[in-house]
């Protein structure tokens, strides 16, 4: 998730891209041979661009739900796990958002006494019930944060000033990110040490997403205006994820399966979710939402986020995907 001084950090770099870019760009020809043959943890090749499907309708293959926190201003999911509970973080005003989760159908605040009065959003939880994400305190500054097994822990990085937490998987590795008084974002995977995780020659890089095989997404960029996703591998190899012909891509969740989920901004500055299964990146988009912005996936294939109504007011979704009855012969 992103930090609170820019409310929603690649949402906002994007929505600049209305103002910047206005030229539409049509769609590659499909590339069945190498959309088939491809896989999600691997970078796509030239070939393989080509696999952008066509954008679908809305209920072509995935129910959406509209989830809001009662009385919010705006609702926000960060996480989403296999029995379908969520976090995110809600607001009764723009100002200030807090740490939530929705669990057995009931809203709830998660931890109020320990996240205090201030900013707060959270992520997960995982499969075993573990949640984490960050809060600010008195003074501004924002720390990161897990809970494993109802036992709170603030998670800081060494020398640093402000930290976030964005994902914690089952054998309990952390992955976060740190920003000091120049605003230049650097991701870390704590995993009993701090690996440092910069995509060589970026200014920003900003890992969201982390699945319990170790693997990591994210985005990175020289300019703040236009992110490009990224995959890091178990072994520490980093590749780009460009949605093709899109103008910024933020990968923002990986599952089990290698699914990889996020958002792109379109040439024409529109804001669409997007789940790459293999080399195939499927459009989602929420019916009658001016943007929408996907930032968790769980192992089935179900995603969550938010999405923004024609009045500017930021939605929680969740959508599930489910197959077309097969017609018989």
């Amino acid at each position: 998730m992103s930090h609170h001084r820019r409310s929603h950090g690649p949402l906002t770099r994007a929505a600049a891209l209305l103002i910047l870019i206005s030229a539409g760009v049509p769609l590659m020809a499909s590339a069945k041979t190498a959309c088939s043959s491809a896989d999600a943890r691997t970078p796509a090749t030239p070939a393989e661009n080509a696999c952008k499907v066509a954008p679908l309708t809305a209920s072509a293959s995935y129910t959406y739900q509209t989830l809001d926190y009662p009385g919010a201003a705006l609702t926000i999911f960060w996480g989403l796990n296999d029995f379908g509970d969520l976090a995110g973080q809600a607001g009764t005003t723009y100002g200030t958002s807090h740490a939530m989760i929705y669990h057995h159908g009931q809203f709830e605040p998660l931890d109020p006494d320990m996240l205090g009065t201030y900013f707060s959003a959270a992520g997960g939880p995982n499969d075993i019930g573990n949640t984490y994400g960050a809060y600010a305190d008195a003074s501004g500054l924002q720390h990161g944060f897990v809970i494993r097994q109802g036992h709170f822990e603030t998670v800081d990085f060494p020398g640093h000033l402000n930290s976030n937490t964005d994902g914690i998987n089952l054998i309990g590795e952390i992955l976060g990110v740190y920003w000091d008084a120049d605003g230049t974002f650097h991701g870390v995977l704590r995993s009993g040490h701090d690996t440092p995780i910069n995509v060589a020659g970026a200014r920003d890089t900003y890992p969201l997403g982390l699945n319990n095989k170790g693997e990591a997404v994210g985005y990175w960029d020289t300019n703040p205006l236009v992110p490009h996703g990224f995959y890091r591998s178990v072994s520490g190899q980093l590749s780009t994820i460009d949605v093709p012909n899109a103008a910024s891509t933020a990968a923002f969740a990986i599952n089990d399966r290698g699914q990889i989920a996020g958002y792109y901004a379109s040439t024409t500055g529109a804001l669409h979710g997007f789940v790459k299964t293999r080399a195939q990146f499927q459009d989602i988009d929420v019916p009658g939402a001016t943007a929408t912005i996907v930032t968790t996936i769980n192992n089935l294939g179900a995603v969550a986020g938010e999405y923004f109504d024609s009045t500017g007011k930021r939605h929680g979704f969740i959508a599930t995907p489910w197959a077309p009855p097969q017609r018989h012969r």
